[in-house]
C-alpha cells in the first residue's frame, strides 16, 4: 500500500514539475528482495563512469552511483537516443527517477528520461541543478 502511496505522490509531484523524493531505503530493500521493474527516485554520488552501450533500443549513457544514505551501488543506464546526455561527473551528487532493475551487483535504474510513446512513467536525472530527461 505504501508504494501505491508513494507512486501518487510521485505522479502528483512530477506534474507540478517538482521531483519525486529519493528513498534509497526502498531501493536497498528491493535489492535485499531481488524486486524489479519499481519505480525509484535515488539520492547518490557518482563513483563511476562507464563508456557508452548501443543496444537495439539506443545509446545509452552510463555510470554508477554509491546512494547517499544506504551502502550499495547502482548502475544507471539513461538513453540518449531518447533524452538529453547528462554532464555527468565523477563526484557529482545526482538525484535519478526510473525504472529499478535487480542485479547481483546493486541492480540498475533505465528509463530516466521520458517517454515518448507515453507507456511508461517518465524518468529523470538532476545534476548539478539542472533536470535531464
Amino acid at each position: 500500500m505504501w508504494r501505491v502511496a508513494a507512486l501518487v505522490s510521485a505522479l502528483w509531484l512530477a506534474g507540478c514539475g517538482a521531483s519525486a523524493p529519493a528513498d534509497d531505503a526502498a531501493i536497498a530493500a528491493d535489492y535485499h528482495n531481488h524486486r524489479s521493474n519499481i519505480e525509484v527516485t535515488a539520492d547518490g554520488t557518482v563513483v563511476r563512469l562507464l563508456p557508452d552501450r548501443t543496444s537495439s533500443t539506443g545509446t545509452h549513457e552510463q555510470f554508477i552511483i554509491r546512494l547517499s544514505s544506504q551502502n550499495l551501488t547502482v548502475e544507471i543506464e539513461h538513453n540518449i537516443s531518447v533524452g538529453a546526455r547528462a554532464p555527468i561527473a565523477e563526484g557529482d551528487r545526482v538525484i535519478v527517477h526510473g525504472e529499478y532493475v535487480w542485479n547481483s551487483k546493486g541492480g540498475l535504474i533505465h528509463f530516466t528520461h521520458h517517454d515518448p510513446q507515453g507507456t511508461h512513467e517518465g524518468g529523470y536525472i538532476e545534476d548539478n541543478g539542472r533536470t535531464y530527461d
